[in-house]
């Protein structure tokens, strides 16, 4: 690493943190918004390894505020999966510094977790997982859910970005604004080619309002995939990146990880693989069942889930392309696969709706 980023994190490791002395840090790639490092502190003879995190320079400081709340209040609830925030010296979990010579803006944001143990196997992209590990990541999810209820935020603590069915209705004109964007890369052609197709499913995604009225709301996780969580001898032992939460349907949160666990990456043809999507939502189910603060998916969140994994495919859609026209270096065939991808799962779950319903339904007996 960069000698001055290494003096930085010195000083704010051994200034704010009472932790002792650095002895060694090292950048953690894959992150795709921020920036991630290991430090190894050194206390009584040994060093101890922790989880750095330098928030993007778009981060909004009442927004992760409420990820470190929602943190600790899984921690209290028994859910010992997320890192432990570490308070700082003066109790803060949050870190103010002067930006650093790469950082665009007036100030950063730092804090330090735990560091999770586990194997890092998968990635948004990667979803090989064997079925004891999707038995694992459903039955994580449930978990997560049950320890997130009854969570209050605190003042100050919020999250900017709407919920789901406020938020959708405002792709189309940031969708508008990206078709007078687009040119001739790769991206831009996938995009203008099925331009109509995208608001035709987002008129027929913001009509399902009204049928998710009343449906479990509660602190979501918001970027469930296999590449967020740690994996040791086929289980989830550890999850991260938490500063995508928010307050919205649990069912939003099942579908996103529907759509990122089941997806098919590894064919030229998109789709949900059944059989995994199966074993995903009958274990969801089944945690739930043991759980005494929340049930399993009720009638209304059976017959809602299959529009709301179209709308789970659309809010990642909605990503690929705000990612991709707001970079102005991007890589057109990195987010070619991206987009192509959801623009694909588009088409296949509208095509297969009344089989996803048929499997859905013949799938449980769900609780009214």
């Amino acid at each position: 690493m960069d000698g001055l980023i290494v003096e930085n994190i010195r000083r704010l490791m051994e200034d704010n943190y009472g932790l002792g002395k650095l002895t060694r840090s090292k950048e953690i790639m894959g992150g795709c918004c921020n920036k991630s490092y290991a430090v190894w502190m050194s206390v009584d003879h040994g060093a101890r390894r922790y989880f750095l995190r330098l928030y993007n320079p778009n981060a909004i400081e009442k927004e992760i505020r409420f990820e470190h709340a929602l943190v600790n209040h899984l921690r209290a609830n028994g859910f010992t999966l997320a890192a432990a925030v570490i308070p700082s010296i003066n109790g803060e979990t949050l870190v103010v510094t002067p930006p650093p010579a790469d950082h665009p803006g007036t100030q950063a944001f730092w804090a330090l977790f735990e560091f999770l143990e586990g194997e890092n196997k998968y990635s948004w992209t990667e979803t090989n997982l064997t079925d004891n590990e999707f038995i694992s990541a459903a039955g994580i999810l449930a978990h997560l859910h049950d320890c997130a209820h009854g969570f209050r935020k605190p003042p100050g603590a919020e999250r900017a970005q709407p919920r789901i069915m406020a938020y959708l209705p405002t792709f189309k004109n940031t969708f508008m604004t990206f078709l007078r964007q687009a040119v001739d890369r790769r991206c831009d052609r996938l995009f203008k080619d099925n331009y109509t197709a995208i608001c035709k499913a987002l008129d027929e995604a913001t009509t399902f309002e009204a049928g998710f009225q009343g449906m479990m709301e509660l602190p979501i996780h918001c970027d469930y995939h296999p590449g967020n969580l740690k994996y040791r001898n086929e289980k989830g032992v550890g999850i991260f990146d938490f500063d995508w939460s928010k307050i919205d349907f649990r069912l939003f949160d099942l579908a996103l990880g529907l759509v990122y666990f089941t997806s098919i990456w590894d064919d030229s043809a998109a789709g949900l693989r059944t059989d995994k999507f199966t074993i995903f939502l009958n274990t969801y189910n089944d945690a739930c069942r043991q759980s005494e603060r929340i049930a399993p998916l009720t009638q209304q969140e059976q017959g809602a889930l299959v529009p709301m994994l179209a709308i789970a495919n659309l809010y990642v859609l909605n990503w690929d392309l705000v990612d991709f026209y707001n970079t102005a270096t991007a890589d057109d065939d990195a987010y070619y696969e991206f987009i192509s991808h959801n623009i694909g799962l588009m088409h296949w779950i509208g095509r297969h709706k009344a089989m996803l319903e048929r499997m859905i339904s013949q799938l449980y007996r769900l609780p009214e």
